[in-house]
């Protein structure tokens, strides 16, 4: 049968026309350029320390700029969320950092045995902070570090009644407390034969003592320097303590809080003046997150020294700082 002379013709139906999806154009490029300037400016002023020492300050942030532009180059390296990829990358750089010494210190690393002749040692330097009212927690710190010799910085007024509770473990004491801007204390398990100090009048704070000959007649000395923004007093301190401790008889060990970190040229002054290897590289400030940022305290030995296990830090015991501990190999004297 014919179809009706009024049917309109039947044809396939037409498949609608695709519309092609545009591409989204990745963000953030702008932004991740900015931040890889902005890091890169400030790796490169890490270095003008070495023109004018105030500009040292940015030199202590090194690890910090260069997790920067690792974050902002990978983040122009992105298809998508570029500044979102880079703000990641660089929380979980900024909380490596931090991680790191903790995961250092979980098992005591051994890299070396004292020999015959030797005398091992175990050192600690501890800023307690001087607004530290936690005593009993500074005390039990101190007696679970167990270090024949450490350091006490920023001793303040609410843990000075440790001392006499420490005579036990630690009859051979030295301190400064009655001393202006001198708030530290030497405690050793080993007799001194002689010890001295001063406080900030015009030169270093510091203490010195020196041990016996079943120590090697070591002579220790406990620092604290001024920090920024008085870094030509900081600067000017280091080299003096570089020069007081170039005199000194003996082997040495250095050691507290310097307010500078390895990549510093402040800190630099003690290798080079007073020919002094440092063995810490830990970050030990701030701890009040338990993400340490900058290594600020030190532990420094004379030629003939040797590090027999590698730093640890402690616990901060609601200080601002983390101890730090080593142990070392003192050549005995003939």
């Amino acid at each position: 049968m014919g179809q009706p002379a009024d049917s309109p013709l039947q044809t396939p139906e037409q498949p609608e026309e695709v519309v092609p999806r545009r591409k989204r154009k990745p963000t953030g490029g702008f932004g991740c350029l900015l931040g890889l300037l902005l890091g890169l400016c400030g790796l490169a002023a890490t270095r003008l320390g070495q023109l004018w020492i105030a500009f040292d300050v940015f030199s202590h942030f090194t690890l910090q700029f260069a997790v920067v532009t690792v974050g902002f180059l990978a983040g122009l390296a992105m298809p998508r969320a570029r500044l979102l990829a880079a703000t990641v990358i660089i929380v979980l750089g900024l909380v490596g950092i931090g991680v790191w010494p903790h995961v250092a210190s979980r098992e005591p690393r051994s890299v070396g045995q004292a020999a015959a002749g030797e005398r091992a040692l175990k050192v600690a330097a501890f800023n307690s902070f001087w607004h530290n009212a936690n005593a009993d927690a500074v005390l039990a710190e101190v007696e679970r570090l167990d270090a024949d010799v450490i350091a006490l910085v920023e001793l303040g007024p609410a843990q000075r009644p440790i001392l006499d509770v420490l005579k036990g473990r630690y009859p051979y004491q030295y301190h400064c407390l009655k001393t202006g801007f001198c708030s530290m204390a030497l405690l050793s398990k080993l007799p001194f034969a002689e010890a001295a100090g001063r406080g900030r009048d015009g030169g270093p704070s510091f203490l010195r003592a020196r041990l016996g000959p079943e120590a090697g007649g070591l002579t220790v000395f406990a620092v604290h320097t001024n920090r920024f923004p008085r870094f030509l007093q900081q600067f000017s301190e280091m080299k003096q303590l570089a020069a007081l401790i170039g005199k000194a008889p003996g082997p040495h060990l250095v050691m507290g809080d310097f307010n500078a970190t390895p990549f510093s040229r402040t800190l630099s002054v003690l290798p080079g003046a007073a020919n002094l290897t440092r063995l810490t590289n830990l970050p030990s400030w701030p701890a009040q997150a338990g993400l340490p940022q900058l290594a600020i305290d030190h532990i420094f030995v004379s030629p003939g020294i040797r590090l027999l296990e590698a730093e640890r830090i402690g616990e901060p015991a609601g200080s601002d700082h983390y101890p730090v501990a080593l142990s070392i190999a003192v050549p005995l004297q003939p």
